[in-house]
């Protein structure tokens, strides 16, 4: 049920995401054909009397699309038709292009508004144990939640920071943990798993519920918004560079696990993962990369500044070529959370 719930969430966020270039599309005079939540052949599909366009889901539930009248710069009458994508200017253009990652960042904002109004998990540095991970070595230890770290083989600890960084540190090797449980001292015997070159046991950081008034809570949701892009950028610079490893690509299967995970930990911490998994589609699509929307803007860009379009011929390819990259990428993260873990 977890699962399903999650795959469910999932997809709402990509139809608000779609939903956003929509709007926006139709706000600026463009014609929308087809507004499709999945690929391939639709499993359900309905198209409206009053407007004409098809509303779908795609049977498999990898992402969405609107087709836009003239988006295609080889339809024939792209150039001419009105409703066109390619009649208007560009900062219309742009406007449809950033709607939809601009609609996950709203998204996330509001989502923690709302939480932070009425309480939200605040992560805090506490040698403390968090949510555990259902058959990880911590749950085959004993390990409970809150229980309390005070030393980690002898050696006192009392921050998330230390407990986090000895356990990378010690992959595949017996450790000790004297924690404190209800007022009791006891000893726990830990072996990190090794995964992706860092010891592991299955915990998640503690957190706290935070709740604050309507004004303060509006300022808390953005900044952290705009800190959770920050840290996520420095954190990618540190994985391309082979500085930090500590981060590695999460595909569809491996989100949809974690977002099953978190329900376990009540309907806030779930929510806080939600806002966290929109803000992470607004960075993913914003990145200058072909086929994201963050390369079409690019392109945009390039054509205000120079004051020409890019060759069609080259936006074709490019952002074919890019699709299929893409594609690739995800299918290869995907087969090896399945037959990997």
């Amino acid at each position: 049920m977890n699962i399903l719930i999650a795959i469910l969430v999932i997809g709402i966020l990509i139809a608000i995401h779609e939903a956003g270039h929509f709007w926006v599309a139709r706000w600026t005079g463009m014609k929308v054909l087809r507004y499709s939540i999945g690929f391939l052949h639709p499993i359900i599909k309905w198209t409206s009397k009053k407007t004409g366009i098809v509303y779908q889901i795609g049977i498999i539930p990898l992402g969405g699309f609107v087709q836009i009248k003239g988006v295609n710069p080889f339809e024939e009458d792209a150039y001419t038709a009105p409703g066109s994508y390619q009649t208007k200017a560009a900062w219309k253009r742009m406007a449809v292009i950033l709607a939809g990652p601009v609609a996950n960042f709203l998204l996330a904002w509001a989502m923690l508004f709302g939480l932070y109004s009425s309480g939200v998990p605040e992560s805090v540095n506490e040698s403390r144990v968090g949510q555990i991970v259902k058959g990880a070595p911590a749950d085959a230890a004993g390990l409970k939640l809150n229980d309390r770290v005070l030393e980690f083989n002898g050696v006192k600890i009392s921050t998330w920071d230390e407990l986090a960084g000895n356990l990378h540190e010690n992959p595949e090797k017996d450790v000790s943990l004297l924690i404190e449980r209800d007022g009791e001292q006891m000893t726990v015997k830990v072996t990190p798993m090794l995964k992706n070159g860092i010891g592991l046991i299955g915990i998640h950081q503690p957190t706290t519920d935070v709740r604050l008034p309507i004004h303060e809570a509006a300022h808390a949701a953005l900044a952290k918004c705009t800190s959770t892009v920050s840290l996520t950028v420095t954190s990618l610079a540190g994985w391309i560079s082979g500085k930090s490893r500590d981060v590695s690509p999460v595909g569809p299967v491996g989100i949809v696990k974690m977002a099953a995970s978190t329900l376990d930990s009540g309907l806030a911490h779930f929510l806080a993962f939600v806002s966290y998994l929109s803000i992470m589609l607004f960075m993913f699509n914003m990145f200058p990369l072909p086929a994201l929307d963050g390369g079409r803007g690019v392109f945009l860009l390039y054509e205000v500044i120079s004051r020409r379009r890019v060759n069609k011929k080259v936006d074709a390819a490019v952002n074919t070529v890019g699709f299929v990259l893409l594609l690739g990428m995800i299918m290869v993260i995907t087969f090896k959370e399945i037959f990997f873990g």
